[in-house]
């Protein structure tokens, strides 16, 4: 039987591939447009996925949960300081934290991984639930509008 920290390893890997095989199959003009979620596109959402991710690497790094406050906040400033990225490079950007990210998760002590952890509340909503929470939302949007995936 595997031990906590390889299961969520294990996971936030499954739903890493899931989620990242939703944007493969969208050409570079589908990253762009808005309407995934409300105004958001593909590209913002990406954005997003990636802040927390970084935001993950960073209280790793530090070996200590800080509260981030305003979550509305956050979002918007992220989304505001990461606005004009070219979609490709956001995707890039993505590929790399998530590298980093999985470097750092797997160096992280297994009292992490364990339930009622502050980090395993953060390794969560930071990796599998978003994986799974905007790759649907990707996917659903992609079915219906994307110029590289035929309808259904």
């Amino acid at each position: 039987m595997k031990d906590r920290k390889s299961a969520v390893l294990a996971a936030i890997d499954d739903n890493w591939r899931q989620f990242r095989n939703s944007l493969d199959r969208l050409v570079s003009e589908d990253l762009a447009k808005p309407g995934v979620l409300r105004e958001q596109s593909v590209t913002d959402i990406v954005g997003h996925v990636t802040s927390w991710e970084w935001e993950l690497v960073t209280s790793l790094d530090r070996g200590t949960v800080e509260p981030v406050g305003d979550i509305n906040l956050f979002n918007e400033q992220e989304k505001l300081r990461k606005k004009g990225t070219e979609p490709r490079k956001t995707v890039e950007d993505m590929d790399q934290v998530h590298r980093s990210l999985r470097d750092q998760l797997a160096k992280a002590p297994s009292a992490y991984f364990e339930p009622f952890d502050p980090f395993r509340d953060l390794i969560d909503s930071c990796t599998v639930l978003h994986y799974q929470e905007h790759g649907s939302e990707i996917r659903i949007w992609a079915a219906k509008n994307s110029g590289s995936m035929p309808s259904s």
